[in-house]
């Protein structure tokens, strides 16, 4: 193999869940040169290949078998659309909140409500991110990828990407060949800010500030400010943020649901459907602060499993399928997993 190939590399330090795992094969793409000499070199020795990026949406399993590739391709390119919108074209191995920060410096608001997610660039595309009433997708102009099958580059539209909530053809069968190589955002000449949400208003009012007169770096400041109340620091304690999707329903399920649990949280959709909270399922299943053994569920926020030390990836898989298994009985509701296993 060639020599930047690692074997048996230790993956605990690459992922935010830092569960202890160990990739059979390990290499680092920054290129797309380099991307597909790894390819080839698994293709050769017959070897199953993972990606990884920043980690941040990522279960590693005790063993990874095959070759494991993190994407680590940089770049930062910013121009006009004709519009007067501002194109920013970004390698799919930049983390992604440097991007959120370096377009504010630059006078550029769009990405303020997306502030301290962690992870690169690649996967918040594939995830399709999204807080506080924005989406990714929303802010995007066109995705960059290889297609492993046919061995070309693609560049794939908005509308190709068959984005919707925590979702892109990339997590598709469709797409499962595609490696995000660059993402090309385009953010509004005009900025506005986007609210909403109750945690926003009330810490812009508490600033003394409006919507009229809040600027998009103080929208980033308050969004960052919400999410360190809310969620774990995954430096101090490993974790994956929101572990399970909230689940939808139709509306004769959700109403079901109310007639018997009358302080069920949840949203209304368009065509007939209800988003449901998955944190108000899981709490109210029980496991919100659960504390036994290694992987845990946080105390302050029941949708978000931690690693309270030394959790490998199966312990951390036991723990979501007994929540999806409790609360699937209790309401009749099948949560999905937000990360991605790796092995």
């Amino acid at each position: 193999m060639i020599s930047s190939i690692q074997a048996h590399r230790p993956l605990d330090g690459l992922t935010t869940f830092g569960t202890r795992s160990e990739a059979d094969h390990y290499a680092e793409a920054g290129s797309l040169d380099e991307l597909e000499a790894h390819l080839a070199e698994a293709n050769a020795n017959g070897l199953p290949v993972h990606f990884l990026g920043a980690g941040a949406n990522t279960i590693a399993m005790s063993r990874v078998p095959g070759m494991t590739i993190r994407i680590t391709i940089k770049g930062v390119e910013m121009s006009a659309a004709p519009n007067g919108d501002v194109l920013v074209k970004c390698g799919a191995g930049e983390v992604f909140d440097d991007i959120v920060a370096r377009t504010l410096k630059a006078g550029i608001g769009g990405l303020e409500n997306l502030s301290a997610i962690p992870g690169t660039v690649g996967g918040a595309v594939v995830q399709n991110i999204g807080a506080y009433g924005v989406e990714l997708a929303e802010r995007l102009s066109s995705v960059t990828v290889y297609d492993r099958a046919e061995k070309v580059v693609r560049v794939l539209t908005v509308e190709e990407c068959d984005f919707s909530y925590r979702h892109s053809i990339m997590k598709t069968e469709a797409g499962r060949n595609f490696v995000v190589l660059s993402v090309t955002l385009r953010l509004p000449a005009v900025w506005t800010p986007v609210l909403g949400y109750k945690d926003l208003e009330a810490e812009i009012e508490a600033r003394g500030l409006t919507a009229e007169t809040v600027t998009a770096p103080v929208m980033s400041e308050i969004v960052r400010a919400v999410r360190a109340r809310k969620l774990p620091d995954p430096a101090v304690i490993g974790n994956a943020g929101s572990f399970f999707t909230n689940p939808i329903v139709t509306k004769v399920h959700w109403h079901e649901l109310l007639t018997k649990h009358p302080s069920l949280v949840y949203y209304r959709l368009g065509g007939g459907r209800m988003k449901l909270a998955a944190a108000w399922l899981i709490e109210a299943a029980g496991f919100k602060g659960l504390a036994e053994g290694p992987a845990g569920v946080y105390e302050h926020h029941a949708l978000i499993i931690v690693n309270r030390g030394g959790a490998t990836g199966e312990d951390v898989m036991a723990l979501a399928e007994r929540i999806q298994k409790r609360v699937f009985e209790l309401f009749g509701v099948k949560l999905e997993m937000e990360p991605v296993r790796l092995g």
